[in-house]
């Protein structure tokens, strides 16, 4: 996983979804991003080129609703009936599927 690639894609996302992307720090192993949906709704993005890490989260009011990381190098998700649990998979989820997954999450729910 490179750097330029997870800013690539958010970027497509963010323009696909009409969504402000926001990049709170970056080096040259490290991303951290957020896709904000409104003020206290958003989608965290934080990328590691090093450990090859990709971490996703859609937060509401500081908590996180949904996500998708890793822990140890193995791949889990959060769902959005526990947020607080672990369900090990074998591959990560690419931003885009993220985004829309938590879009229609939202829209059904009526929260957008």
């Amino acid at each position: 996983m490179e750097i330029d690639s997870v800013l690539k894609e958010a970027t497509e996302v963010a323009e696909k979804y009409n969504l402000e992307l926001v990049e709170i720090d970056r080096t040259d192993n490290i991303i951290s991003l957020k896709l904000l949906i409104d003020n206290e709704l958003f989608i965290q993005i934080y990328g590691n080129a090093k450990k090859d890490k990709l971490n996703l989260a859609l937060v509401f009011k500081k908590r996180r609703l949904y996500g998708y990381d890793s822990e140890g190098g193995k791949y889990h998700y959060h769902s959005l009936d526990n947020p607080d649990g672990h369900i090990f998979v074998d591959k990560r989820k690419s931003i885009h599927d993220f985004v829309q997954e938590s879009m229609r999450f939202l829209e059904e729910k009526e929260l957008l």
